[in-house]
């Protein structure tokens, strides 16, 4: 009864007193408009909630056209202002109340978030402690009031990123707080480093299912983390920056190919302090595919990580490997020159693109797809030694898997087949950048498989390539239809060969074996026929139906 006693004692000494007062005498005098001005402020809430902020701002006003000292229409107005992004006008509106209402919770809240909005920072953080302090000297006089404010709270304090402060509020009042809040406050429970509390603030999330899914995969990506002894990301609700450093590296553990494609990409093109320490961490994990482990380490190179070697686990082996600086483009110039170089290749104008290419290698001498480019010309005109030198040139500089397979489609124009398959194997096509060289990758794999290990394998190892890209990469109808044609073709020689053989195992039968073989299989009409009719007869009625050693 005291407190309460102190709290109403409080309210007294504010503006409020007579702010009330005032509304009560306009109210005792002019019904009629006060009827209004709550009509108009009833109507601006369904508005609102309907998503229609034109018509709920003039019902806003219209209320205030009639009595201009009405805080909830006051309130609303500044919200409004607030979601169109005007937050000086906002924030005029809050001043307005404040004027009314010194410790009026909402406004104050408001106050701050439009503060911080504006890059008033130190403004913002004093509105946020007055309203908390609003807030407590309040609190128990409207239990209804007193829930939505304090939701409000955490949404202030999170837009702040005022994490201690939220963390105080939920190991207070956990009880009280909506699933928003909880997720929130988790949040903030995270940027304190206290994960342990932060994954059980996340799991205690219900009611609102997609909040509740994303937080269990929030929580997931959090205990990956731990497990792996990466730095957890800051993580606000109002930014997306964190959750997108958080989902690059977690998509690269459990995502699809598509997305560690996508993750990669954000790696390649986020460069920073983060980014450079998680990586090196996932070099080590053994829960990382070495295809994207070897992506990670060119991606290190690229972004000039070469001073000390990395430590990387590769094929199973903890390795040192030291990182060498290449040329990654070219001048304008030399890129002009480059791309015409090219085009003279497709034209069929070997030696002009060979000259342009040893004009490029001399200006650029570290910038490895020239010596690919040159190797590559040099293989359609046969001039296998040349195409080998430049090769070897470029496995000094760096033995990346553009090399590796430039290398292999050597190795196959000079009939040395297994060299070549160990050159395939030393990468995943995954790495390859570029469309069109995954599926020459592609393509030459399951050619030399078939050359080297059969039918069989070769199918298998194109069914795991399909497994990778099929859903991701372009154009692949077209890959499929050459690789079916190889598989139809092989299928034929196949065939052939195996009626030739079954055609010389039944020659070298006698008559009475033949015949005993029709027996065998219930033929009738072989009674007056000589050894070759025999031979027909199990060929049309045996082998062609797939009878045969059945």
């Amino acid at each position: 009864m005291k407190r309460n006693q102190t709290k109403k004692n409080k309210i007294k000494k504010s503006p409020l007193i007579g702010t009330q007062e005032r509304l009560s005498s306009f109210q005792k005098k002019s019904p009629h408009k006060f009827r209004q001005v709550f009509e108009y402020h009833q109507h601006g809430q369904r508005k609102l909630t309907e998503g229609n902020v034109g018509e709920a701002k003039g019902s806003f006003e219209n209320a205030l056209s009639i009595y201009p000292e009405y805080i909830p229409a006051q309130n609303y107005l500044a919200v409004i202002y607030g979601m169109l992004g005007n937050f000086k006008e906002a924030f005029q509106f809050v001043k307005k109340v404040i004027k009314l209402d010194d410790r009026n919770v909402f406004a104050l809240i408001q106050g701050a978030i439009f503060l911080f909005r504006l890059q008033r920072g130190k403004e913002a953080e004093s509105y946020a402690q007055t309203a908390l302090a609003s807030y407590q000297e309040r609190e128990g006089i409207d239990p209804y009031h007193d829930y939505d404010m304090l939701q409000k709270l955490v949404e202030m304090f999170s837009v702040l990123r005022l994490d201690k402060e939220i963390c105080e509020l939920y190991t207070k009042r956990k009880q009280q707080l909506s699933a928003i809040s909880l997720y929130r406050s988790a949040l903030a429970i995270s940027n304190e480093k206290n994960y342990e509390e932060a994954l059980l603030a996340l799991r205690s999330i219900k009611g609102d299912q997609a909040l509740a899914e994303k937080s269990t995969y929030l929580a997931q990506s959090i205990e990956l983390f731990m497990e792996e002894s990466i730095r957890v990301p800051l993580l606000f609700a109002e930014e997306d920056s964190g959750f997108e450093q958080l989902m690059a590296v977690y998509r690269l553990f459990v995502g699809e190919e598509k997305q560690k494609q996508v993750s990669l990409d954000y790696l390649n093109s986020h460069s920073d302090k983060w980014t450079v320490e998680s990586s090196k961490k996932l070099l080590v994990s053994s829960r990382i595919e070495d295809w994207l482990k070897k992506a990670i380490l060119s991606n290190l190179a690229d972004i000039g990580e070469t001073e000390k070697p990395v430590t990387v686990l590769l094929g199973g082996v903890m390795q040192e490997i030291s990182l060498t600086p290449i040329e990654l483009t070219l001048d304008e110039e030399m890129s002009d020159l480059f791309r015409i170089a090219k085009e003279n290749v497709i034209e069929g104008n070997i030696q002009e693109a060979i000259e342009k290419f040893t004009t490029i290698e001399q200006s650029s001498p570290t910038y490895v797809p020239v010596y690919v480019e040159l190797a590559n010309s040099y293989l359609v005109l046969n001039q296998f030694d040349d195409a080998k030198r430049n090769l070897d040139k470029a496995l000094e500089i760096a033995p990346i898997t553009i090399v590796l397979l430039a290398l292999s489609k050597y190795y196959v124009a000079v009939a040395e087949y297994q060299k070549s398959f160990d050159q395939l194997t030393r990468f995943d096509t995954r790495e390859l950048e570029n469309n069109s060289d995954v599926h020459e990758a592609i393509e030459l794999k399951t050619r030399v498989t078939l050359e080297l290990f059969g039918l069989e394998k070769a199918k298998e190892l194109f069914e795991l390539e399909k497994q990778k890209f099929q859903l991701v990469l372009n154009d692949w109808d077209s890959l499929q239809n050459r690789i079916d044609e190889l598989f139809s073709s092989q299928e034929l020689v196949a065939e052939t060969r195996n009626k030739e053989d079954i055609n010389e195992h039944l020659e070298k039968l006698k008559k009475d074996e033949l015949v005993a073989i029709v027996k065998e299989y219930n033929i009738r009409g072989y009674s007056k026929l000589n050894k070759s009719g025999l031979i027909e007869l199990i060929k049309t009625h045996i082998y062609d139906k797939g009878l045969w050693n059945k």
